[in-house]
């Protein structure tokens, strides 16, 4: 009950929210058209639907039963506005300022680059965020920017992933598909199979009865698998010391008002060591769609 009463409140607070923006963009409709007012009120509704999700995602990371960071969709309403949305521990992305040549340039021939292009852009990918001025063998450093009219490597790690637009090599074809795959964490080597998408899990070392039974399980909406039956009793030590609700995650929202406006958002935000604590890290539109193809599992009600 204290769960159902604390989602409530939630609601309500998205209400409010959403009243408020509405009457913001409604006093702009002496200058706009009623069709971009309706349009504009709508986009403010979905936007507080999607900030409704995560704060109840927050809440339920810490739950008994809580919410499971690997991608598999969920589905509830909110005051008709449908809303499908996936949640994943970053750990299970590719880290930017971690992965190694072999796992990056794996990746990018996965998305349909030939070999020595895959090598080429993982080798700029680490001499971007590398400290030194030694160029990879097919790498790029300072010299090579300049050459190409366009800004410095950091030599420092990503920030964002947004950043990695400016590697050299880089085009918006491929870093649109490559992105939601992607984080810039804090150095991890290996993603956690636990909670890689289906195109991570492909690269990773894991026999093809492991990788199936992951996905399946996902697939099927049932418990994901443990520690215990994926690891051995050193990385069962290892691994409990750090698989705690708190850390940094992707969240990603598709909202469809029953007008038919869509929207859809990418969150991602950190937790904190207290129940409910969070901070927003970025936030960007998708096209909607976007995350049913790339998690393409089918969605848990979980509306109460």
């Amino acid at each position: 009950m204290k769960k159902q009463d604390g989602f409530i409140l939630l609601m309500v607070i998205a209400v409010l929210t959403a009243a408020s923006a509405a009457l913001a963009i409604a006093s702009l409709s002496a200058r706009l058209g009623a069709k971009e007012v309706s349009v504009s009120i709508d986009l403010a509704q979905a936007r507080a639907a999607s900030n409704a999700v995560l704060a109840r995602s927050v809440l339920e990371l810490n739950d008994a039963t809580p919410l499971y960071a690997d991608g598999r969709p969920y589905h509830f309403s909110i005051h008709g506005i449908d809303l499908t949305y996936w949640l994943v521990d970053t750990r299970g992305l590719i880290d930017l300022n971690g992965a190694k040549g072999k796992l990056l340039s794996d990746f990018f021939m996965h998305l349909g680059l030939s070999s020595p292009d895959a090598q080429s852009l993982a080798d700029a990918t680490i001499d971007w965020r590398d400290k030194d001025d030694r160029e990879r063998p097919r790498g790029a450093e300072a010299r090579a920017y300049q050459n190409a009219d366009l800004p410095v490597p950091g030599n420092r790690k990503f920030m964002d992933v947004s950043e990695w637009r400016g590697v050299l090599g880089m085009n918006a074809k491929l870093y649109q598909a490559a992105a939601p795959y992607l984080t810039a964490g804090p150095g991890n080597s290996d993603p956690d199979p636990l909670s890689a998408p289906e195109p991570v899990l492909a690269l990773l070392s894991l026999s093809a009865a492991k990788r199936d039974e992951i996905l399946d399980r996902r697939r099927n909406a049932s418990t994901p698998v443990s520690l215990n039956e994926f690891t051995d009793a050193k990385e069962k030590t290892d691994a409990k010391k750090t698989r705690i609700p708190e850390g940094r995650y992707l969240l990603m929202v598709e909202a469809e008002l029953p007008s038919g406006t869509k929207q859809a958002m990418r969150l991602v935000f950190s937790t904190g060591p207290r129940p409910g604590e969070y901070a927003i890290l970025s936030r960007r539109t998708l096209p909607f769609g976007k995350t049913a193809q790339i998690y393409e599992t089918r969605a848990k009600d979980v509306n109460f």
